[in-house]
Formats: structure tokens, sequence, C-alpha cells
């Protein structure tokens, strides 16, 4: 029997996650259409802002909007991403673009926003504008890193897309994990998928999706691996903080995964608290909320997401 699993990471990833999943249950589309069609509904929306994503993200320290996305298909290895990307707000779609049309799999900074008009998306001239930008502050680390990775699996099919407004108060040009293959993201129908979310300046060092991935190609479930990924990085940084790393797997049998740092997530928009990550799972048209607590201890359901 077809399994139909889309995994999104943090809370906010519901409305993308349900998208993506009800267009993969009513049949012919694709993993890579589902996810780039779910990533689109928060990418366009200025209020998922407070979540580092799409249009009403942070401005970088010079008062510009750059989007960073990348999308990847398990079946062939097929890539695409855009990093800097100024001018449209569906950043994922323009990676998609690239991965299909592009003869490069990764365009970055005016390249990228050429090739979107190119491709005959709609250049927002008021996303090429820069904006106020306000002083850093303390609260802007309190906030943390959200990033919006979705993973979705069906037909023995898995693909994987990311989508990130970047960090805030970044320098101009700064790219963190999220577009970089094996880094935010990773998919393999040999093994299965990844993405990640959290610092990117850090998450890049250890190519942690990759590694996930490569540890379910040799036969570990998508939780074990996630345990191992984030016990190696405890293990190199030794007596050093662990930085914020959250993450979320599925391997080819349907088995999601997830590991975090995270002891406690305060969602910006709802006010809700979760102990530990939380991440959205779907599963047949029933979805809910899951978290993953910085101990090693099974994922429950903490809360049933609505339909909206």
């Amino acid at each position: 029997m077809s399994k139909t699993i889309v995994v999104g990471t943090w809370a906010f990833s519901s409305k993308p996650v349900l998208t993506a999943g009800d267009k993969l249950a009513c049949g012919g589309c694709s993993c890579v259409d589902a996810v780039k069609c779910g990533i689109n509904v928060v990418e366009d929306d200025a209020s998922y802002g407070d979540y580092l994503v799409g249009r009403g993200g942070p401005r970088n320290k010079d008062g510009y909007l750059e989007q960073d996305a990348a999308i990847m298909d398990g079946c062939n290895l097929d890539f695409g991403a855009v990093t800097g990307l100024q001018g449209v707000s569906k950043a994922i779609s323009v990676a998609t673009d690239v991965m299909n049309y592009s003869e490069h799999n990764m365009l970055t900074g005016g390249g990228t926003t050429a090739f979107a008009a190119q491709r005959g998306h709609d250049i927002d001239a008021q996303l090429m504008q820069a904006a106020p930008v306000s002083p850093s502050s303390g609260d802007d680390q309190a906030r943390g890193n959200d990033t919006l990775g979705v993973i979705a699996l069906s037909d023995g099919n898995i693909c994987a897309g990311v989508t990130t407004s970047g960090k805030r108060n970044k320098c101009a040009g700064r790219v963190g994990d999220s577009a970089l293959p094996g880094c935010g993201l990773y998919a393999d129908n040999e093994g299965g998928a990844a993405c990640c979310s959290g610092d990117g300046d850090e998450i890049l060092k250890y190519c942690p999706s990759f590694h996930t991935v490569c540890l379910m190609k040799q036969g570990s479930s998508a939780q074990a691996a996630c345990d191992q990924v984030i016990r190696d990085i405890q293990r190199r940084l030794g007596q050093k903080e662990m930085f914020e790393f959250a993450m979320i797997a599925v391997d080819m049998k349907g088995n999601v995964g997830a590991a975090t740092s995270v002891t406690s997530y305060t969602d910006p928009k709802t006010g809700v608290t979760y102990e530990g990550f939380p991440y959205t799972v779907y599963r047949g048209r029933d979805l809910g909320v899951q978290t993953r607590v910085q101990a090693r201890v099974q994922a429950r359901v903490q809360a049933p997401a609505t339909s909206t």
C-alpha cells in the first residue's frame, strides 16, 4: 500500500503541510509539485514573516529582503536552489524552475531575479526596495532561527524543500545552510530525506541532512539516524555550547524522525509554548503537531492542528 506522508519544521508548517498532503491525496500531483505548492502558501503571506519566511521576512542590514530556497527530488537527485533572491515572494517556485529549466543547479543574487523574470515570475517592485531596519537587539537572538522545511513521501518517491528569508540583521549576501544540498536539505529515494532549521552558519559545517540520509541508506530508521547525527555534532563540539538545531527526516518506509537542541519553543504568532521542537506530520489526511525534546524520548502528539 502506498504511503503518503508530509512533514514540516515547526508548528507553523501546518498549513503548507496540509496543502501538500491534500494535493498528493487527490492524485495526479508529484512530490515536487506538492512541496512547492505547500511552501508557496506561506511564502506569499506576509504574516509568516515572524518565522523568517517569505515576503514578510526580515530585511538584511542594508534594508533589502534576500531569500534563499531549494528543492530536491529523491528520484534522480535533481536539485535547484536560489540564494539572495530579491523581488519574488515565492522563492521555492524559482528554485524549482532552476532545477527544471536551468543548466545550473544554483543561482544567486541578481542572477536569480533575472532568471525569475525570464521564466515569467512577477517581479514585485516593493520587494526590490530597501526598507528601514530596526537596530539589532538581544530580542533577535531570543526569537531564534526559524526556517520552513517540508518533506513529502508518496508512491515510492521523496522530495525535500526549504525556504527562508534568513537570519535577522544578516549581512548583505549572507547565505546559511537552508539552500545548500546536504546541509539544509537532502533527498534520495535510496534512503529518505531530511531538512534542517536553526543557526545556519553553524549547521552548514556538519552537512547533517546528507549524513542523516546516508545513515538511512545504511539501514537506520529516520529516528535512529537523527539521533546519531545530533550526537555526532555534540561530540565534535565537545565542551562548547550546542547551537540552535532542529531536524526532521523521513525514511522510505514512512518512518518519521526528528532531533533538536531546542529545550522549548514559543510560537511568535500564537504565543503557544511547546516543550522542545514542534513539527507537523500529515498521514492520510490526518494532521497533527508532534514535539521532539532535547533528550532522546519518543515524540508524542502535542495538539491537533486545524484545517484552514
